[in-house]
């Protein structure tokens, strides 16, 4: 085989050995303007480069050379795409590790269309030391009192989720498990019905049990 052919043929595996890695390595998180055009420069870059060496090298010609010509453009348009519609997880600004498992843990347990609600609803998942008396008097809860949803916009909903470490080290994980779906079920009501409190409320209640989350009695 000529030395040119195997050259591009090289080149050709090496893109896409690195376009499939920066797909692996998007994070689960909303990507910055900056990261979205990094991203798809490397898909793309993949595409043409791989478009080009099969036209100067395949021996095919006709339809069949345009359909293998055409192969490299539809992987690329697919991880565009896999790129920009992937779920992710939102934002999180938590050093504990306990905790850090237990918010991945209930993410991952939501059903997909729910993540797809809330990845842009939730600006960030934060961990603070403990409640402040302001934190106590404005959103205290009854029972298992670590996680607040804190919403900043009404429509379209966007807010932050706190945690507290101090609260949450006084429950089992499976408490503070259901503490955050809670939150997780007010964060995505309020992106269904902004102005309705009530509903709200009762989202909050209603849906973790749809979502398999069971509350310790």
């Amino acid at each position: 085989m000529d030395i040119h052919i195997i050259s591009g043929l090289i080149g050709v595996i090496c893109l896409g050995l690195a376009s499939l890695a920066m797909f692996l390595m998007i994070p689960e998180r909303e990507l910055t303007a900056r990261e979205r055009i990094g991203i798809h420069t490397i898909f793309w870059t993949f595409a043409v480069y791989a478009m080009w060496t099969i036209y100067a090298t395949s021996a095919a010609t006709g339809a069949e050379k345009a359909f293998y010509v055409f192969i490299p453009f539809l992987l690329g348009l697919i991880l565009s795409l896999m790129s920009e519609f992937r779920v992710r997880q939102p934002s999180l600004e938590i050093d504990n590790a306990r905790l850090r498992i237990i918010v991945g843990k209930t993410w991952n347990k939501l059903p997909i269309n729910i993540k797809k609600g809330l990845q842009s609803a939730i600006m960030l998942i934060k961990e603070i030391p403990e409640w402040t008396d302001l934190d106590e008097q404005y959103f205290h809860e009854p029972k298992t009192n670590s996680v607040k949803w804190f919403p900043i916009l009404p429509l379209p909903a966007r807010g932050i989720i706190y945690i507290s470490k101090a609260e949450s080290n006084k429950y089992p994980d499976s408490a503070v498990m259901f503490s955050i779906a809670r939150e997780f079920a007010l964060a995505y009501q309020s992106t269904l019905t902004p102005f309705d409190s009530e509903r709200i409320k009762r989202g909050a209640s209603e849906l973790p049990p749809k979502w398999g989350f069971k509350q310790d009695n």
